[in-house]
């Protein structure tokens, strides 16, 4: 390969050596080798070894190597020759990009001694790159009216390698349009394509071009570039219709979005200038835009409203299809729609009542209204056909006009079977489907007086009690008449006779007064007649009768009959022999009372008597008897006092007295008696047949009203129910009851009528309909008395009332077929009839006026022009009754004349051309004659031509055509013909005409162009078009058009200056303004918006540090500028406007930087080693820094510096900005670990800048510290009975060295002394130090031992420590107390005192002794009686054991005394031990020994007596405890006779024994103890427990209950 020609090295290369003078032993020294780019890898760059003369034989063992570089990784260098040789592909492109100069620093480092070696080296170019275009295709779009020589800047191809390597020319395919122009500017050279030849794009739409780019290598090599050129279209071609006029038809009412027609038009124009959106023309009526839809992108015009053929039945519209050019080309066509009519319009019917009322009375024929009928619709789908329902007395009558009738009867009117009519008549047309509408006359009946008053009876009843109050009311009598208003109103009247004296009637209400009162004894019934007359005319009258009835009432006091005295007094005295026996009839008494019934049913009672037992009185006959014999003790007289009353409502009473004398029997009193008893036999037997007779007749009374009862519900069971009572039934029946069957609701009105009778409500007045109970096949037959409408009435002027019942008759029997002939036949029958006897005329007369007439002004004499009679005008109300104008005229009835009623335009009643009709009915009565009057009206030139708007615009391009036309907005006449538009003219001008074309009888004006425009000499154009009508004299209108001439671009924007220069410093604000463009185009509008921005060719850096405002022009810094990157920025810029297509023009900017101290000092460190031993000598090189600034001048001067309190310190080097870090001192691992090394460097710029770098040096350890431990000597405090093998303490140790030098191991020292045999008992973990117990320590046995523990790292050499731990054992409470005394002979802590019996308190009986082998509170014993049979004779001191008297002893003392004593220690877990002293009590002398013997059998017997009386009590408790629950169980156990609906209380609390709760209905009941009554309840609800007891007596109220309050 020819490179490797230029590996050798070049002859000027040097090597230069500096020593270090103190510690170091550092030298230095530079090469430079020049090796082209691309070699391959392996290839050797130079020998670095032989060039700075090194031993080769031992650069491996001086670590020979390159140890920084950006790109070492591109070198090696070989340790066992010194060779420099190429790692890897070298790309100069890559490495330098655009630098004229490609250089790669290495530094290379050989140890002992430190030498360090600078090797450049330089990349040189070869030609292995061609020219690349940014792009491989490049797009044009070249509007077809660009100027020639116009100019487009191309891609500029890019060559990575340098000098004659990269672009030297370009070269543009061959081609008869377009050729290349080459601009050098800034070294480049900038390619343009430039236009030799016009574009035409309806020719060549598109040119494909290649243009090459060579550079000027051996052999060159080259790139290519596609140029894609588009002619841009210009709008210059209008849109043009497919046909010039179209036609559709329509069916009326298609539905909405129907597509009537398609129009297409086509555009030769290219993009939106051939893009073609429809419209509707300027001038169509805003109808039009309503119902119809033009789609503006395919041409669809669509219903978009209702179409209705009657309104309009063609539509001629104007379509334009316009391009999205600019400006805009518009083109026209028409388009003409025909509708087709569809059957859509329901008839309509005109009424004209003449009266909506008619008398009842009426003669058949009488015309009660007029029908119009009308159908919008053509054809057979306007032919009309009216009908009216067949079941009522009218028919139409048709006129010699068509579809003009009159509504009149056809038979008699009857108001109270029909009050009025609801008169359907239903219009329907021949189309297909028949459409049909129909329309209801409301038809008053009036009434006449043809009813007689009516009663509701035929009779009537009252029932009137005696002692009314006189000028009350009694009785109320109602009528009622079906006729109306006066001939309804009723006068009530009584018969002239007696009854006048005591009764009076009110004429208006019917109510009857009572004069008098009556007296039920004085007289007990009587009758009379009331008339009650209507108002009519004449009056007509009915009248009914009252059987008046008068009921008794108790007025009437008892009459005692017997016994009278002579004074009149009710008194009476008896004589009876003291012999009689019980039973003995005294006396009688007998009274009398004028009422009946319970009033004068009378009663007996004793009001008063002397002896209650002697004396009874019967209380229904009055008989007065003995109740037992007379004794000699008995009185002689006795008086009685009897109280008599009946039994009204209010009672009335009188009393007798009887005096009942007793004497001695004799004979004369037997045959009294015998006669007396006889008779008071007979009267008894007489009472009690009346009392028999008077209960038979009222239990036959009971008895038969049940059966009425039961007789008439069972009559009406599906009713009874749902019976209702009326509480707002205020009428004079005696009794009203409402029940619901269904919907419906009925009425009980009387006593005399069925149950089944009801009133049905809802009707005017109460009717009465009587429920039929024989059963068919359509339900229930119910006869309608009153408001019945029934529609074959109609008949009944005609037939008698049997036609009707043969009519249903048949109806029924022969079916709907033979009932359908009837109707026919009589339907003939009544046409023939209105025929013969209607006295109708019509006729129909024309008039012709002009518009605009006077008010008053004669159009005509009607009653003349149809030969009526003028004088009776008036009297046969002679009128116009209908005609949608009729306001306007009027009709004078003196005369007969037709008048304008106020002012006629006839622009305003007629739109259009058309004739202009006024249709008025006219109708003359008795008889009836409608004539039909139609008034003309004619135009006048009363109206000027109007503009729909005041002003038109225009907006015309000024490239526009000459000859092009521009539709006007015609104006409109509301005159007719020749009074209407004829000409246009337009305001006096050099550019414009106005031209008219017709289209249905309408003149549109036509803009004309004549002569170019332009936008620069005149912006806009006014004019003012005129419109003549052809009336005499003319009238015209004006219309302001304003003419705007739109821009088209064509002119280029204009820069103000060639080239821009500007200088910024480096580091400038990101936002600053650079530079502001400035350029101009005369244009207008968008073609006058300028834009600016950067040439395409630029670097895509270039955009990332600049911003150009497209719309200002302001070049503002994007990001941070860096002098060090680039000095100088050329910019291409452009400037644009929005034309379509749009003009471009360029210019250069240059920006300038300028330099300032902006870029801090950069470190290099090179660390030999970050770890460095702790005992290093001074001197030792640690690191290499390398300083650098990208500053240039003094701001890339720099100083460095390092901290002040680190053992290190900055050698420099013969190379400027190289430095050595070495040692200063000795180090110390233990007291600094590590060192943070702060390097500081300064520049020398204003303001200066520095930096920082840190570098951390570890110091690596030796062993030179020996173990330590926290503290000596350790001491160890151990509770005794330790657990064997457990761990008991551990010991630690510290070294201040690292890892193995830092690794302790632990030992026992182990010997031949007592301590040495106590160490045997232990054992040590000598990796953590812990100690292990081998056995359990006693604190009796040994309290304290010592043992030697030593620690050695694992450094080399080792290094160890001693340390002594004292151990002593602690106490724990594992000792019991042990008794001392009492001790017995069998060992046992147990002993005998005897002390004498007169010992006084105080007195010693012994000591109990106790020891405990443990110390401390473990040893501390407390002494306590844990059991004495007698506690108040001794007392135990709890320190010291001593056991004393507490008092003297007595004689029932015992002898003998057992006293248990506890002796505990203090431990955290006391132990305790017992002793037991037996103390015998002895007498001072040897007698006592007998006495002791009795004493001690008698308090043996003294125990079994209490044993026994101890199981006594026992058994006596257990006895009364059982008792206790027996007697709750048998409570607790009693049932009741609500037991089935008992319900436990889960919550109950109270003291009571037990509760029990049951319910009753809605209420609950709780039982509360066992004395209480069963019905006694607790009430739940109340505060406390309320106990109620049923009463069982029976009151009127209800039950009585008691309320006890039970308090807790």
């Amino acid at each position: 390969m020819e490179a490797e020609g230029q590996w050798k090295r070049r002859s000027n290369w040097w090597i230069t050596l500096y020593f270090l003078l103190c510690f170091g032993k550092l030298a230095t020294a530079q090469i430079k080798y020049i090796v082209p780019e691309e070699v391959k890898e392996g290839s050797v760059v130079g020998n670095i070894a032989k060039d700075l003369s090194l031993d080769i034989s031992n650069l491996v063992h001086r670590r020979f190597r390159i140890v920084s570089g950006p790109d070492d990784a591109l070198f090696q260098v070989n340790q066992n020759n010194g060779e420099l040789y190429v790692n890897k592909r070298i790309d100069r492109e890559q490495l330098c990009d655009g630098n004229a100069v490609c250089s790669i620093n290495l530094k290379s480092v050989i140890e002992n001694p430190l030498e360090v070696h600078y090797i450049e080296v330089e990349i040189t170019d070869v030609n292995d790159n061609p020219p690349i275009f940014p792009r491989s295709e490049q797009q044009f779009e070249i509007a077809e009216h660009t100027l020639l020589g116009t100019r487009f800047q191309v891609q500029t191809a890019r060559d990575p390698d340098l000098g004659m390597n990269t672009v030297r020319y370009y070269k543009l395919s061959p081609n008869e349009l377009f050729d290349i122009d080459v601009r050098e500017r800034h070294g480049t050279k900038i390619p343009f394509l430039v236009l030799k030849k016009a574009l035409d794009r309806e020719r060549q739409s598109t040119h494909r071009l290649r243009l090459t780019a060579t550079d000027g290598g051996n052999p060159p090599k080259s790139g290519t570039l596609n140029i894609t050129v588009i002619v841009a279209d210009i709008n210059d071609n209008r849109p043009v219709f497919s046909r010039e006029s179209y036609s559709a038809t329509l069916r009326e009412n298609a539905p909405l979005g129907t597509v009537i027609i398609t129009i297409n038009a086509t555009d030769l124009d290219d993009g939106m200038n051939g893009e073609i959106e429809y419209s509707l023309g300027e001038n169509v009526d805003r109808k039009i835009h309503d119902l119809f839809m033009l789609d503006k992108i395919t041409g669809d015009l669509k219903v978009k409203g209702s179409v209705d053929f009657e309104e309009t039945g063609v539509f001629k519209l104007d379509v334009q299809a316009s391009d999205k050019g600019l400006p805009s080309l518009i083109a026209e066509a028409e388009l003409s729609i025909k509708v087709e009519d569809v059957n859509d319009n329901s008839p309509e019917i005109e009424i004209t009542s003449l009266s909506s009322v008619v008398s009842e009375n009426v003669n058949p024929g009488t015309a009660i209204a007029l029908i119009g009928v009308s159908d919008k619709d053509s054809g057979v789908n306007g032919k009309v056909i009216c009908t009216l329902p067949q079941n009522i007395p009218f028919e139409l009558k048709s006129s010699f006009k068509e579809n003009i009738y009159s509504l009149v009867t056809k038979g008699r009117l009857d108001r109270e079977v029909t009050t009025g009519y609801e008169i359907t008549i239903t219009a329907t047309d021949l189309g297909h489907p028949p459409q049909s509408s129909s329309k209801t006359l409301n038809i008053q009946v009036s009434d006449v007086n043809d009813n007689f008053p009516e009663f509701t009876q035929t009779s009537f009843e009252l029932y009137l009690p005696e002692n009314n109050a006189p000028g009350a009311s009694i009785f109320s009598i109602t009528a009622f008449d079906k006729d109306l208003n006066e001939n309804a109103a009723i006068i009530y009247n009584l018969n002239q006779g007696d009854v006048t004296s005591f009764l009076n009637i009110n004429s208006d209400t019917g109510n009857i007064y009572a004069l008098k009162s009556f007296d039920f004894e004085a007289a007990k019934t009587f009758q009379f007649q009331v008339v009650a007359s209507d108002t009519g005319s004449p009056s007509l009258s009915s009248n009914v009768t009252v059987n008046v009835f008068i009921l008794d009432q108790n007025d009437n006091v008892p009459v005692i009959l017997y016994p009278v005295s002579a004074n009149g007094s009710a008194e009476g005295v008896e004589e009876i022999p003291r012999n009689v026996n019980a039973g003995h009839l005294v006396t009688k008494v007998r009274a009398y009372d004028a009422d009946i019934g319970y009033n004068g049913w009378l009663l007996f009672s004793l009001q008063e008597v002397s002896e209650h037992s002697l004396f009874g009185l019967d209380r229904y006959t009055g008989q007065i008897r003995t109740l037992r014999s007379f004794t000699e003790t008995d009185e002689a007289q006795h008086k009685l006092v009897i109280l008599v009353k009946d039994n009204g409502n209010v009672s009335l009473s009188a009393t007798a007295t009887v005096i009942v004398k007793v004497v001695e029997p004799k004979e004369a009193f037997a045959a009294s008696d015998v006669k007396n008893a006889v008779k008071d036999e007979e009267e008894n037997n007489v009472t009690f047949y009346l009392i028999i007779t008077l209960g038979s007749v009222s239990v036959l009374f009971v008895i038969s009203i049940i059966v009425l009862i039961v007789m008439q519900c069972s009559k009406s069971t599906d009713y009874s129910s749902k019976y209702l009572q009326e509480a707002n039934y205020d009428g004079t029946l005696c009794h009203s009851i409402q029940y619901r069957s269904g919907d419906k609701r009925y009425m009980l009105v009387g006593p005399r009528m069925s149950i089944g009778s009801t009133i049905v409500p809802g009707s005017n007045r109460n009717t009465l309909v009587i429920p039929d109970r024989r059963r068919r096949d359509s339900g229930e037959v119910r006869c309608i008395l009153t408001h019945l409408r029934n529609y074959y009435y109609y008949c009944i002027f005609i037939h008698i009332n049997v036609f009707i019942h043969i009519k249903l008759l048949s109806f029924i029997m022969k079916g709907g077929g033979q009932r359908r002939r009837w109707e026919y036949w009589w339907i003939i029958l009544c046409f023939s009839l209105m025929l013969s006897f209607g006295q109708e005329v019509s006729a129909q007369i024309r008039y012709t006026i002009p518009e605009e007439l006077k008010e008053g002004s004669a159009v005509g004499n009607i009653a003349k022009d149809l030969g009526l009679d003028i004088s009776t005008l008036v009297n046969r109300r002679f009128r116009i009754v209908s005609g949608s104008n009729d306001a306007l005229l009027q009709v004078n009835q003196n005369n007969g004349v037709l008048s304008v009623h106020r002012k006629i335009d006839r622009e305003e009643i007629c739109d259009g051309n058309g004739p202009c009709l006024i249709n008025l009915k006219m109708v003359v009565e008795e008889p009836l004659e409608i004539h039909y009057v139609g008034v003309e009206v004619t135009d006048v030139n009363d109206n000027s031509p109007t503009f729909t708007e005041e002003e038109q615009h225009f907006d015309i391009a000024e490239h526009t055509p000459t000859g092009t036309r521009f539709q006007i907005l015609p104006a409109r006449d509301a005159d007719t013909r020749a009074n209407n538009v004829r000409s246009y003219k337009l305001s006096q001008n050099e550019h414009f005409d106005v031209e008219t074309k017709d289209r249905d009888e309408e003149k549109i004006p036509l803009l004309v162009l004549k002569k170019g425009l332009d936008r620069e000499n005149t912006a806009e154009h006014r004019l003012i078009l005129t419109a003549v009508d052809g009336g005499n004299p003319p009238r015209s209108g004006t219309l302001n058009i304003i003419i705007t001439v739109l821009d088209i671009n064509d002119n280029r924007p204009v820069f103000s200056q060639d080239t821009y220069s500007v200088s910024v410093k480096e580091n400038a604000a990101i936002g600053t303004v650079l530079v502001k463009l400035n350029a101009t185009d005369l244009d207008e509008g968008s073609n006058g918006v300028v834009e600016y921005a950067f040439g395409r060719n630029l670097k895509r850096k270039v955009y990332d540090l600049f911003k150009l405002d497209s719309l200002t022009g302001e070049i503002r810094i994007k990001s941070q500028l860096d002098f060090e990157e680039t000095e100088v920025y050329k910019l291409d810029v452009q400037a644009s406007d929005k034309g379509q297509p749009p003009w471009i023009v360029e210019s250069v900017v240059t920006i300038k930087i300028i330099d300032i101290n902006d870029n801090d000092p950069e470190i290099d460190v090179t660390s030999l080693s970050s770890v460095v031993s702790e005992d290093s000598k001074p001197g030792t090189v640690i690191s290499l820094i390398s300083i650098s600034d990208k500053d240039s001048g003094i701001n890339g001067k720099v100083v460095p510096t390092i901290s002040d309190d680190v053992p290190f310190e900055l050698k420099t080097s013969f190379q400027d900005n190289i430095y050595s870090l070495v040692t200063k001192g000795k180090l110390d691992r233990e007291l600094q670990s590590h060192y943070d090394i702060t390097i500081t460097v300064t520049d020398l710029g204003h303001p200066p800048l520095s930096a920082i770098k840190s570098l951390s040096v570890h110091v690596s350890d030796v062993n030179d510290n020996s173990p330590v431990f926290s503290q000596n000597p350790l001491e160890l405090y151990l509770v005794e009975n330790n657990a064997p093998g457990a761990s008991i303490f551990s010991v630690s140790a510290s070294d201040e060295d690292l890892n193995e030098n830092a690794m302790i191991t632990y030992n026992i020292v182990r010997g031949e002394s007592a301590q040495s045999d106590m160490a045997s008992l232990l054992n040590m973990n000598s990796e953590t130090g812990v100690i292990y117990a081998l056995k359990s320590f006693d604190f009796e046995i040994i309290r304290k031992f010592q043992l030697q523990v030593i620690a050695k790292d694992s450094g080399a050499p080792s290094l160890s420590s001693n340390v002594t731990v004292n151990v002593f054992i602690l106490d724990q409470n594992d000792n019991v107390p042990v008794i001392l005394y009492p001790v017995s002979a069998n060992g046992s802590a147990e002993g005998v005192e005897e002390i004498p019996r007169n010992v006084n308190a105080g007195h010693l009986v012994t000591k109990v002794r106790a020891y405990d082998a443990d110390i401390g509170y473990n040893g501390w014993l407390l002494f306590s009686l844990q059991e004495v049979s007698e506690h108040s004779l001794f007392g135990l001191d709890r320190y010291t054991g001593q056991i004393r008297t507490l008092r003297s002893f007595t004689e029932t003392d015992e002898a003998q005394h057992k006293l248990v004593i506890l002796v505990k220690d203090n431990g955290n877990v006391s132990l305790s031990a017992t002793a037991t002293v037996i103390v015998k009590v002895v007498e001072p002398k040897e007698a006592f020994a007998a006495s002791d013997v009795k004493n001690a059998v008698k308090d043996e017997e003294e125990n079994n007596v209490t044993f026994y009386l101890i199981i006594t009590l026992g058994s006596v408790s257990v006895l009364f405890v059982i008792s206790i629950i027996v007697l709750i169980v048998m409570q607790c156990s009693k049932s009741t006779d609500y037991s089935s609906k008992y319900l436990q209380e889960a919550n109950y609390d109270g003291t009571l024994c037990h509760s029990i709760q049951y319910r009753s209905g809605d209420k609950r009941y709780m039982l509360v103890g066992p004395r209480m009554s069963i019905g006694s309840t607790i009430v739940p609800g109340s505060n406390g427990n309320t106990l109620v007891i049923p009463d069982r007596r029976r009151r009127d109220s209800g039950e009585v209950r008691i309320n006890l309050k039970l308090q807790h």
